[in-house]
């Protein structure tokens, strides 16, 4: 029960069939549940202060949503349904995007993070912001090492000036079609066999033949940009992005713990089908202190 509202077991079970579709840990299955159980119980709390506060979603979202959700999902070939699916759909759907919309105008509303904020938290936080070496290479892959060599001579030939063209005739690898550009790594994405080959290499220049299990490989590096500092400029809407999601999952965070305190909560723990394994709620059922 959340405030004067009962809701029973059906209820609790409709909300895991929509969260657990992709779960096949049965050894975790009570700890899942737990930690859903809790979400389940938030959300309520959410849903009944956005209904006290009358909002109401669009019904043309709500519309538009279930139209699209009706296309990605596509009902089987028979004999039509019932309407209760999809009406519990449309109810479910209405109550999500309630709570989105009081999140939306009401709680967060008001949530902002300044440039100076921004730049303050970049300062004393330099050493995230380090940008590692990066290369951009290309590579042109073959299954015969004769044919590899051949290849390698008439790069040497042309001073490398035909890769992309030679790339598009003989390479086997996906990215044969754009001149075998791999676009660019930092050290530690390349195998480390690959890697110590090719962060050793200068600009325009080729490596030797490398054998894989893949063929026999020929790396060009088109461009290397040594590790460095990366200046605000760069990085200030990732950290603007990270201290706003920061600030409204505190926000909600408090909000859930002042609805908690306002709100009657019982849980009978002893009608679950798994074991609790939280520490939101007494062995009672009711919220712990």
């Amino acid at each position: 029960m959340i405030a004067d509202k009962v809701f029973t077991k059906s209820d609790l079970q409709r909300f895991f069939d929509s969260r657990l579709s992709d779960f096949r840990d049965p050894d975790k299955a009570d700890r899942v549940k737990s930690n859903l159980l809790e979400t389940f119980v938030e959300e309520r709390l959410l849903l009944l202060r956005a209904e006290r506060l009358r909002v109401e979603p669009n019904p043309q979202m709500v519309q538009s949503t279930m139209a699209r959700i009706a296309v990605e999902n596509p009902k089987p070939s028979g004999p039509p349904s019932a309407p209760g699916p999809d009406a519990e759909l449309g109810r479910s759907l209405a109550e999500s995007l309630k709570i989105q919309q009081y999140l939306r105008d009401y709680l967060l509303r008001n949530v902002t993070v300044s440039e100076a904020e921004c730049e303050e938290y970049y300062r004393q936080h330099l050493e995230d912001y380090v940008r590692n070496d990066v290369v951009h290479v290309r590579e042109i892959l073959v299954d015969d090492g004769a044919r590899a060599e051949r290849i390698l001579s008439s790069l040497n030939q042309q001073k490398n000036k035909n890769f992309g063209e030679l790339a598009r005739v003989y390479s086997k690898a996906p990215s044969a079609a754009d001149g075998g550009d791999l676009g660019t790594f930092q050290r530690g994405d390349l195998p480390e066999n690959l890697e110590k080959v090719v962060f050793r290499l200068a600009p325009t220049m080729v490596s030797p033949i490398v054998q894989t299990r893949y063929g026999y490989h020929i790396f060009l590096l088109e461009e290397k940009i040594l590790a460095h500092q990366q200046q605000f400029y760069e990085v200030k809407d990732e950290i603007q992005e990270k201290l706003l999601l920061q600030r409204e999952r505190d926000l909600i965070a408090r909000e859930l713990d002042s609805l908690m305190k306002q709100t009657p909560v019982k849980i009978h723990l002893e009608n679950l089908d798994f074991k609790y394994l939280g520490n939101r709620f007494s062995a009672e059922g009711a919220i712990s202190p």
